[in-house]
């Protein structure tokens, strides 16, 4: 498990914003013709989500020099931040790379204005500049690791190396002057898991680097290492010594023993510690919603136009949680929906219709996983697997940050128990606690001073039930 202790501070090695004419990552290596932002920015901020190819950033700047004319920022400024935490090892430590795109919310103040620069990561910023007419052919995988390669890693120069689930099946495309973010899209929303069949992959940028992986490997906590704050460093009155892993919450301001010697507040003994900032809880019970949108049953038809034919596939979301199809990958045992559902079980509320035939689609060569892939495939459980991962969300959940925290990880929270508590056993809500999907993150560094930030991490974690 990879325990958090302490977090909540780093120190800011580099925030230095180059001059215009410096056009490339690796020129700024040598240049030292750049503005130190340590003593003017007010806040910075990084995004990062599985729903989303890129990291963007937000700088907020208080200045006294006119740097928007006079510097200039003109846009494609690139902005480079480097920090770790204190006394962290070299292998803690993050270094990124932005671009300006944007100048805005300037606010002039007789001799000083503020402002805030939108950024995107410089790979981001590539994808931008970047037109493909191209032919890819091959495995998902192998697709997108080609366009990684020679349209993202080296022409950014950022370095960041990616992590690739491998996916069954072949596809052979011509892009029409696509972007590589436009051909990634493509390719995975076809994709399917290799070991299960199953669509739902996601191309994402972290801190640390990118991701092509499956919404199975993410759940899966053998592969995907949860991230646990159990505050090792806090001393525990439970039996053996053994404290509660993951996040805690305390709800301050109730005594935690009575005259009884029996625990009272949310919280028990040691477990008063706090580590979670803030967060909301946004519980799905949309299910009017969920039958119109078809999330609950629902129907896709794929038309054979050479053969004359028509292949019919159905949904039912409990039949496929008592495992009646095949079952994904969960991180919850219990359903957000009971029973058998509302009546009638009828898939036409939601239908859709896809050719089968695509001269995009070859098999290409005779090895393990390597298949034609049609749209019946994919096309159906693709939209059920993107509404698994926002069938319940605990949005604003907000933590001192740590370097592990980023988008994509599994993350353990225990959810405080609101009713009075009769002993060791009732201090954490069942139904709420345990492993979560974090799927956007959202870095909040805000100076202290001598090269010293608050870092804080805000999240929507995500898991599919109860």
């Amino acid at each position: 498990m990879a325990n958090v202790k302490g977090g909540g501070e780093v120190q800011i090695l580099a925030l230095d914003l180059y001059h215009p004419y410096i056009n490339n990552v690796p020129s700024t290596k040598k240049s030292k013709d750049f503005l130190d932002l340590l003593d003017v920015y007010a806040q910075f901020t990084i995004y990062d989500s599985i729903l989303t190819p890129f990291q963007s950033a937000e700088i907020l700047i208080n200045d006294s020099n006119d740097m928007v004319p006079d510097y200039p920022i003109i846009g494609g400024n690139i902005l480079h931040i480097k920090y770790n935490v204190k006394e962290g090892p070299k292998e803690t430590e993050i270094s990124q790379y932005f671009r300006v795109t944007k100048v805005k919310n300037i606010v002039i103040n007789e001799r000083k204005q503020s402002f805030t620069l939108n950024l995107i990561s410089e790979a981001g910023w590539h994808n931008m500049h970047t037109s493909l007419s191209t032919a890819f052919k091959g495995s998902p995988s192998d697709i997108i690791k080609t366009v990684f390669d020679n349209y993202i890693y080296g022409p950014s120069g950022t370095k960041k190396n990616i992590s690739l689930d491998g996916s069954a099946g072949n596809l052979k495309l011509v892009c029409p002057r696509w972007k590589p973010s436009q051909v990634i899209k493509w390719v995975t929303d076809k994709a399917i898991d290799l070991d299960d069949d199953m669509p739902g992959l996601f191309f994402f940028e972290t801190n640390t680097g990118f991701r092509f992986l499956s919404l199975a490997t993410m759940l899966d906590k053998g592969k995907n290492v949860p991230i646990t704050d159990t505050m090792g460093e806090t001393k525990s009155d439970r039996k053996e010594g053994k404290l509660t892993k993951g996040y805690l919450f305390k709800i301050p301001g109730v005594p935690t023993y009575g005259a009884d010697g029996k625990p009272q507040s949310g919280m028990v003994g040691s477990e008063t510690t706090q580590n979670i900032d803030d967060f909301r809880v946004f519980t799905r019970a949309n299910v009017g919603e969920d039958v119109v949108n078809g999330h609950l049953f629902s129907k896709h038809i794929t038309h054979d136009i050479f053969h004359k034919s028509l292949t019919t596939n159905e949904y039912n979301y409990f039949k496929e949680m008592d495992g009646e199809y095949p079952k994904r990958t969960r991180l919850s045992n219990s359903p957000q929906y009971y029973g058998d559902g509302p009546e009638p079980h009828d898939p036409n509320v939601k239908v859709s219709v896809s050719p089968r035939q695509s001269k995009m689609h070859s098999l290409i060569k005779n090895q393990p996983g390597d298949r034609t892939l049609w749209a019946d495939d994919y096309g159906l459980m693709r939209k059920h697997m993107m509404n698994q991962i926002n069938d319940m969300v605990i949005s604003n959940f907000q933590v001192p940050g740590t370097n592990l925290i980023e988008a994509g990880r599994l993350l353990e929270f225990n959810y405080p128990a609101i009713r009075k508590i009769e002993g060791n056993d009732d201090v954490y809500q069942k139904k709420y606690t345990g492993l979560y999907l974090i799927r956007d993150c959202i870095h909040i560094f805000k100076p202290i001073g001598n090269a010293t930030a608050t870092y804080k991490v805000d999240m929507n974690i995500v898991r599919d039930g109860f």
